[in-house]
């Protein structure tokens, strides 16, 4: 498995940054074709194409709920969640002094714990998130501009692991 990675040429990985820098858009099929075509086959031209290489797209959170989480339902009314997860992380100044940089983290919950999840999390818990990164927009629209490309994370499991004091009292 490893060998067919160190393969993929630099032209491949190249052609697929420029191609999705400027697009702003997923890359194309061929694209996908090109960086997962195992080279060291090439003597072997009748070998059917590898379609499905290994990869991966894994997010593990722990952090802060920023707002009460809002539960919605999708045209076929099934409940799904949305919330806010703030992490930080200290990072060190060139002077040795250290700073903290915050991000906010979009997440979206679509499962049958939905609603018990909003009726448990609100702001200000500590929560676990772990899913996969998730990609919307991007398209060109025949006017030529571009919808906003937006980044959220699609959350496989949410477990709560801490809670403010005070929210016992509410």
């Amino acid at each position: 498995m490893l060998r067919a990675i160190s393969t993929v040429s630099r032209s491949s990985i190249r052609s697929i940054a420029i191609s999705a820098q400027s697009s702003a858009e997923a890359p194309s099929k061929h694209e996908v074709d090109e960086l997962f075509a195992d080279k060291s086959r090439s003597s072997q031209q009748n070998q059917p194409r590898r379609r499905h290489a290994f990869s991966t797209n894994k997010v593990e959170l722990v952090g802060g709920v920023a707002l009460d989480p809002v539960l919605r339902q999708t045209k076929n009314n099934r409940p799904y969640l949305l919330m806010n997860v703030i992490t930080n992380h200290s990072l060190k100044n060139t002077d040795g002094s250290y700073f903290e940089e915050t991000e906010r983290h979009a997440v979206t919950y679509f499962g049958p714990q939905a609603e018990n999840l909003s009726k448990i999390i609100r702001k200000g818990n500590r929560v676990m998130v772990l899913g996969r990164l998730h990609y919307s927009g991007g398209k060109l629209e025949e006017s030529g501009n571009r919808t906003p490309r937006n980044t959220f994370i699609r959350a496989d499991t949410i477990q709560q692991l801490a809670k403010p004091q005070n929210q016992d009292e509410q």
